[in-house]
């Protein structure tokens, strides 16, 4: 059992590292073009999918209605696109918690 635990963890370490943090930066730089000058964006997930070769990333911001939002992205590094994936309205105390977990998105 033991054995299979450690064989998933080196597996998925190995999956990870598969897309270089040139991809990573793509990804991102692709979701700050839509970002507002001086806007506040938290970078609150981010995992790449070895099998689509494919970045998600997950973000807090404005969304419509002036409400705060958890929105969804991901980046197809094969063909360089980024997929709008959909988006949560927050409520305040969810934006609260989901923003001390999260960071601030690291802008170039």
């Amino acid at each position: 059992m033991a054995d299979s635990v450690t064989q998933q963890v080196q597996q998925t370490t190995m999956q990870s590292s598969l897309s270089s943090p040139a991809h990573r930066d793509a990804a991102r730089g692709h979701v700050e073009k839509m970002f507002r000058p001086g806007e506040l964006v938290w970078l609150v997930g981010e995992t790449y999918d070895a099998n689509l070769g494919m970045w998600q990333l997950e973000i807090l911001r404005l969304g419509g209605f002036a409400r705060w939002a958890h929105q969804r992205y991901r980046y197809d590094e094969a063909a360089d696109v980024l997929y709008f994936l959909g988006e949560t309205t927050l409520s305040d105390e969810a934006f609260r918690v989901a923003r001390e977990r999260g960071a601030l998105f690291p802008k170039a």
